[in-house]
């Protein structure tokens, strides 16, 4: 937990561009390193991911499921898969075109890390959580709105949080209950 954020790339540069996602939440937060002054945003998904997201989310759906004809139900198993993939791709295509980068030319594409901050780490150590991304601003960003980054890190960390204990525990009462596709049970007599 020690190196949580470590927002080295493989050959030991940094990227140009690091994206913070909390699942259950509007907001998301980047920090772009591609100017000698690196830039902190605060974007909502309802800014980036409109409706022309998902017109052309639709339309690259249509297009892969109806790409293959020779193994159909081997085509249609695959596609959860290339549904994902396609719209983690389309996604990242408008995020960077939010922040100003034209795909286009891919040799012009900056390097980008996404953090995904969710999940069992959050509810079990969100101090480290918070504390990591707090450094990622600090190695990042300098300045005298340094600690208002920090309280917003500070409550996004926080919304995701509650929002994860809410549904673990939603989760966990939907077990229980012999409705629930994910229900179990101790013992039961089925005669």
């Amino acid at each position: 937990m020690e190196e949580l954020f470590n927002p080295h790339l493989p050959g030991g540069g940094r990227p140009d561009i690091q994206l913070c996602i909390f699942p259950h939440l509007p907001e998301f937060l980047v920090i772009d390193s591609r100017e000698d002054e690196p830039q902190v945003l605060l974007l909502n998904t309802d800014d980036v991911f409109d409706e022309e997201f998902y017109r052309t989310v639709e339309a690259e759906f249509s297009e892969t499921l109806r790409s293959s004809s020779d193994f159909l139900f081997s085509h249609f198993m695959n596609l959860p898969i290339s549904v994902e993939e396609s719209v983690r791709d389309i996604a990242m295509t408008f995020i960077l075109d939010r922040l100003g980068v034209q795909v286009e030319n891919e040799d012009e594409i900056p390097s980008v890390v996404v953090y995904v901050v969710s999940g069992g780490a959050l509810t079990s150590h969100a101090q480290k959580i918070l504390d990591g991304l707090k450094e990622l601003i600090h190695t990042s960003f300098r300045g005298p709105e340094l600690d208002r980054w920090g309280e917003t890190i500070a409550d996004l960390v926080e919304r995701e949080t509650v929002i994860m204990r809410k549904v673990n525990e939603q989760q966990m009462a939907d077990a229980l209950k012999s409705d629930s596709p994910d229900y179990f049970t101790l013992w039961e007599s089925r005669n």
